[in-house]
Formats: structure tokens, sequence, C-alpha cells
């Protein structure tokens, strides 16, 4: 911010970076989410999921791992235990 109140074209470009990769982490959570659910007995039992810890990712949460930026990590543990899998 500038001493006069508004912001300068940095910080207009900080905020839209910071914008921009929290709406990525949002998507990506909706998408695991919506994923988790094609598995789990009900919504309630995928949210539940998205914050039990995971022994094969050393005991961090999905949602955790969501934020560190591992979202395929999830993504391709969730199609692992879909009926059927290879996995």
């Amino acid at each position: 911010m500038t001493t006069d109140g508004h912001l300068s074209p940095q910080g207009i470009e900080a905020l839209r970076t910071r914008f921009q990769a929290q709406s990525r982490k949002a998507q990506a959570y909706y998408t695991i989410m919506h994923r988790a659910r094609g598995v789990a007995e009900n919504d309630d039992a995928a949210s539940a999921w998205m914050n039990a810890p995971l022994p094969a990712f050393d005991g961090k949460t999905p949602a955790q791992l969501v934020n560190d930026g591992r979202e395929d990590d999830v993504l391709g543990y969730i199609d692992a235990l879909k009926p059927g899998s290879p996995g």
C-alpha cells in the first residue's frame, strides 16, 4: 500500500497472485471431494476422509496434501480405491 491508502501496482499484483493460488487450491479441493464422494458412502464420509490422516502419505490428510500442491497424488490414491481398479 502507498501512504495515501491506495494499492501500488506491486501490491495489486501480489494480491492477484495470492488469489490465483487460493483459487487453484479451492478447485483442487473441490475436484478431490467430488472423486471422494464417488468411493465414499456419502458426503459426510467424504468430508471426514478429507481430514483423516493417510498412512500412505506419512499421516498427512488429503486436505494437507492439497495445501502442499499434491492433489495429483491424492487423485491417484482415490482412483486406486475404486472398485475394480488395478491399484
